[in-house]
């Protein structure tokens, strides 16, 4: 689903060859998905279909790894079969952490240009990496994650803007691990590489301020210092990112989960959707189909004209005695209650909305409705005197926001619309408690959601 710059599409896309492009996994259009892109390299014509069959078996088992496996729905993969003139790897034997060669000296003509020995013998890479920005532009622009599977069974891999890994018993642990760098943003923990703070590595060392602090004393989570650096700390013992062959600890679990939030909404489609007119006379039914999680834990609630209804399932009939004369909003919220995650107030941080605007006429005896998915992030939530209303879309400049006490008495409040996207809303005045905020946009309410002040 990744948007790519249309200039840039367009020079990669002359710049490098189309190949047959082969999916792997397919849950649903990939604008709506995740999308997995596996490319080979030093496989020639007659080594495709051995291509294929390894880069299936590398993402079966990436599913079958937490939390893919609960999430696997959220994803569409494929494989790119990359044509190389010569069979295999490069191994320059250049590498200082072992007596070289270890294996052969060789060159073949690679496509990607993918190599050991940079660094370190196992670490796979390449110095033309801008290929692979161009075969991905050329064959699957809309790539959320990469990895290249090398033509070698000598171990290796390496992380970075791309991933690599060869062909190894040990391959499918390695794009994993591999994986758990390049797209959930995760820090090695079984030495330290001095990249700065992650979700995994930090210098802070006390348990009631550290990161993870939800997770300290749970699963094994605590404060263990790299052997390496001792001022740096990471959460676990035996965590996917220190050894191979382990599941990934709360922490970089929970990591992973945000940054699927972060790129897919759990919204597939809906209807009634875009305009259409129904009889006013007649019930409605409103469907959101959802991408559900494995098992699903998404919490679902709909509010007709601000009042909270009984609801929580994907569908909604509406009777003609429910809705006003005039204008009616129907707000539809979606967010993901999985127990993996310890985010304070997770709901507020990652929640879709979809809206209907029901105007009702009884001389036509007709309701148009309207309706819209959009994706929003309110934070920091607890605050102590301000937060921020994030939209994937932009507001209108017709923009209001209510905060209401538990009393339900509507408090006076300052907000302003910093840029297109993003709401401030000031609350330092305010007591300490719990504040219910609605946004409203050209009078229709797009937003109710909980937030706490300190």
């Amino acid at each position: 689903m990744k948007k790519i710059v249309l200039a840039f599409f367009i020079s990669s896309f002359y710049a490098a060859q189309t190949f047959e492009t082969v999916p792997l996994v397919q849950n649903g259009s990939n604008d709506k998905r995740i999308v997995i892109a596996v490319l080979g390299d030093g496989f020639t014509t007659a080594q495709q279909s051995s291509f294929v069959s390894s880069a299936q078996s590398t993402v079966n088992y990436l599913f079958s790894k937490s939390p893919y496996t609960e999430y696997k729905n959220y994803f569409n993969a494929y494989a790119v079969k990359v044509v190389s003139t010569d069979s295999g790897v490069k191994h320059p034997g250049t590498a200082t952490d072992v007596t070289e060669p270890v294996i052969p000296v060789s060159n073949p003509n690679n496509y990607l240009g993918s190599s050991f020995d940079f660094g370190v013998h196992r670490c796979i890479y390449s110095n033309t990496t801008n290929k692979v920005g161009q075969v991905l532009a050329a064959n699957i622009p809309d790539y959320d994650i990469t990895y290249v599977l090398g033509n070698s069974t000598e171990y290796g891999g390496c992380g970075g803007t791309y991933a690599f890994a060869s062909l190894n018993g040990s391959a499918n642990e390695i794009v994993v691990h591999e994986l758990g760098h390049s797209f959930g943003k995760l820090a090695d923990e079984y030495w330290f590489a001095g990249s700065g703070e992650s979700a995994n590595k930090t210098q802070t060392s006390d348990p009631a301020t550290i990161k993870w602090k939800n997770w300290v004393g749970t699963n094994g989570v605590g404060v263990y210092a790299y052997a390496e650096s001792p001022s740096w700390f990471r959460p676990h013992q035996s965590c996917e990112m220190r050894y191979l062959n382990q599941q990934f600890c709360s922490v970089c679990k929970e990591a992973i989960i945000e940054k699927i939030h972060s790129l897919v909404s759990p919204v597939d489609s809906y209807t009634p959707a875009n305009t259409s007119t129904v009889n006013a006379n007649a019930n409605v039914t409103f469907t959101v189909n959802e991408i559900l999680p494995i098992p699903n834990t998404l919490v679902n609630s709909w509010k007709l004209n601000g009042t909270l209804l009984s609801s929580t399932s994907n569908s909604l009939t509406v009777s003609p005695s429910q809705l006003n004369v005039g204008n009616n909003t129907l707000l539809f919220s979606v967010n993901d209650n999985n127990p993996s995650l310890k985010v304070n107030n997770h709901s507020t941080l990652h929640f879709t909305n979809v809206t209907w605007t029901l105007n009702k006429s009884t001389s036509l005896k007709v309701t148009e409705v309207k309706a819209e998915e959009r994706r929003y992030s309110i934070y920091p939530n607890p605050s102590n005197g301000e937060f921020f209303i994030k939209g994937k879309q932009d507001f209108s400049g017709n923009t209001r926001v209510e905060l209401y006490d538990n009393s339900g008495k509507l408090i006076r409040g300052k907000y302003e619309l910093k840029d297109h996207s993003t709401l401030w809303v000031d609350i330092k005045n305010l007591p300490a408690g719990a504040y219910l905020v609605n946004v409203y946009e050209n009078n229709g309410m797009i937003i109710s959601q909980k937030i706490i002040k300190e």
